[in-house]
């Protein structure tokens, strides 16, 4: 089938070729550079006849000094056979990714670059077209670091735990770990072991109450339901194990993969300087407040931002174990990356007393980011803030710092002025200013990352860390 203008392809690929033909060097090196980032003309004794740089990125490196000089002493001692390979007319079989070369620098690390050559039947040279490799190479070495951390947080994070299974496994008191659940021995170390087996065989995976005499079943049961919902420990004293010992067992609950386990720590109750040691101790200033039954998670503060009072959805949102480990901490605690935020919201409630749908970031105990919205109600009579944390399911645009060229700018400065530290203002507004001028950069430059780098005054490499810090990577000019 012949084209719709008449000519075959055999014609076209010769007037393609006569084409070539007719090219002086500089046409040549030119027309390859438009899909390269860097050109060269080598002749049949390895010397480099011309240089292109498409990428003026690579001007700082000084390429065009290679001119005159053969390519092999322009690379590094292990790239030299690389580029003879490569410039060999009689190898068959060449990488079809390319030589991947460096080029030395004596203040620099090297230039890593990709070179592919072609040559042309009755050419006396050879076009090398080469590929910058440096943000290849540079994502390399982050995955190797990142790769590194991991093991190394790893090793850490099996090591701790060996010495925390060591030390729970020597303990000298009596511990034992309970499903919540099934109420079945989770873990128990030798003293729990010595203490509760009638035949000193390993009680793990067995039921809890069959450790103990039939009459004492109930109480125990009643005990760990009661320390299940029960922030404080609970103490039970003058039980009978099923050696027939009198012990004393105080039960704590904490939080395992959402799920409510125990831990008894266990002890002979003629030890009455023990029992006096593991009696628990209320909570002091503890508001009476219930909020199990809602379906949010909830956190009640005093109005320092103290926490007297949470739910367990907010113990699950935050990866805390026990609600021994929240209250009395200041719930600035988990929002390490947002404190204006809250300055404002509290700020905000001395004002309003109500405040709805407030954007935030919350850091949970394993330093996970999420973004949170926050619904908040002073109580100006028990002096205390009630806060109700819902995780956003989209991310949404935060409202504690007015964007610039948005109406009423100014008066959205102006009413943070007295509530939050000028230098905080600065820091965010400074973010907020640095991502509209990346966005109109790119929108006059029809997304052409390289042309916006230029026109900011940035290199392209600056470039993309900030498109990656706001979020822009995937971002298309507005129509």
């Amino acid at each position: 089938m012949k084209p719709p203008n008449g000519h075959s392809e055999a014609t076209g690929f010769m007037v393609a070729d006569h084409l070539f033909h007719t090219l002086d060097p500089d046409s040549i090196v030119a027309l390859v550079g438009l899909g390269a980032d860097i050109v060269l003309l080598v002749d049949d004794s390895g010397t480099v006849s011309k240089v292109h740089l498409p990428n003026k990125d690579l001007a700082e490196y000084r390429l065009s000094d290679m001119v005159g000089k053969r390519l092999q002493d322009c690379v590094t001692i292990e790239s030299v056979a690389k580029i003879n390979s490569m410039l060999d007319k009689g190898t068959a079989n060449h990488p079809a990714r390319g030589y991947q070369v460096n080029h030395p620098l004596s203040k620099k690390n090297d230039l890593p670059i990709i070179y592919s050559a072609f040559s042309y039947k009755g050419s006396p040279f050879s076009i090398v077209v080469g590929r910058d490799m440096r943000q290849q190479m540079m994502d390399q070495q982050r995955l190797v670091q990142t790769q590194m951390e991991l093991e190394a947080d790893y090793r850490e994070l099996q090591e701790a735990e060996t010495r925390y299974r060591t030390a729970f496994k020597i303990a000298t008191t009596a511990s034992v770990m309970v499903d919540g659940e099934k109420r079945t021995v989770l873990e128990a170390n030798a003293a729990a072991t010595a203490l509760l087996s009638t035949n000193g065989n390993a009680i793990v995976g067995k039921p809890l109450r069959e450790m103990f005499h039939k009459q004492d079943r109930d109480r125990l049961g009643d005990g760990v339901s009661e320390a299940r919902h029960n922030p404080d420990p609970v103490q039970l004293d003058g039980l009978k194990s099923a050696k027939n010992e009198e012990v004393s067992a105080t039960i704590r609950a904490y939080r395992e993969n959402g799920i409510t386990n125990l831990i008894l720590t266990l002890w002979p109750s003629s030890a009455t300087e023990e029992t006096q040691r593991h009696r628990p101790e209320p909570l002091k200033g503890r508001a009476t407040i219930d909020l199990a039954d809602l379906p949010e998670a909830v956190v009640q503060t005093d109005a320092d931002g103290k926490v007297t009072a949470a739910n367990t959805l907010f113990l699950d949102l935050i990866h805390a174990p026990t609600l021994n480990q929240v209250v009395g901490r200041n719930i600035a605690t988990w929002f390490i990356n947002a404190a204006i935020d809250l300055r404002v919201l509290y700020s905000r409630l001395s004002d309003e007393h109500v405040v709805r749908g407030f954007s935030s970031t919350l850091t949970d105990n394993l330093s996970g980011d999420r973004a949170v919205q926050i619904s908040a109600r002073l109580s100006q009579e028990q002096a205390s803030v009630q806060l109700v944390i819902t995780p956003q399911t989209t991310t949404v645009e935060r409202l504690t710092i007015p964007s610039p060229g948005i109406p009423d700018q100014a008066e959205g400065f102006s009413s943070l002025v007295g509530k939050v530290p000028l230098k905080d203002l600065m820091r965010e507004s400074l973010d907020v200013i640095e991502k509209i001028c990346i966005e109109a950069a790119l929108d006059q430059t029809n997304n052409n990352r390289a042309y916006a780098a230029e026109i900011l005054g940035l290199s392209r490499q600056s470039l993309y860390i900030k498109l990656r810090r706001h979020g822009l990577e995937d971002y298309r000019p507005r129509s």
